[in-house]
């Protein structure tokens, strides 16, 4: 039983558990609000003025969509943020001498792979030459 809990996948844990399905739906559906409320907005999209109740007021009803869609958006997505914040409480930084021995490994290494890098040019252009000379 226990390892059975233990080989579940993690991001289907957290996406069950954590983060509902319903926000990942609501985040789809305000997605697509913002977007019809932007194609009526540009034009691209046009609503017959015959059109019961919205057919006047087009331009208020695309900005109701834009408006309810971004704030649908922000408090969908505000929940797969939240539980990141107090993971952000627990982050600690180096100390002075790990920091500085960490840059000298990323420069050393960084040296060796130009090296490397110049090191094979210089080959393959001594085999260009060679092949072309002939």
């Amino acid at each position: 039983m226990k390892d059975e809990k233990e080989k579940k996948n993690r991001v289907l844990q957290v996406l069950g558990h954590e983060w509902r399905y319903e926000n990942l739906i609501l985040i789809v559906l305000a997605l697509f609000s913002i977007e019809l409320g932007v194609l009526l907005l540009c034009k691209n999209l046009t609503i017959a003025s015959t059109t019961p109740i919205i057919g006047e007021y087009w331009k208020v009803f695309a900005w109701v969509l834009v408006g309810m869609g971004s704030v649908a958006l922000i408090l969908a997505a505000s929940s797969f943020y939240r539980s990141s914040f107090t993971e952000i409480k627990h982050i600690t930084g180096l100390k002075r001498k790990e920091f500085f021995l960490n840059i000298l490994i990323v420069v050393v290494f960084s040296a060796i792979l130009a090296f490397l890098f110049i090191g094979y040019d210089a080959l393959i252009e001594l085999f260009i030459h060679g092949v072309l000379k002939r």
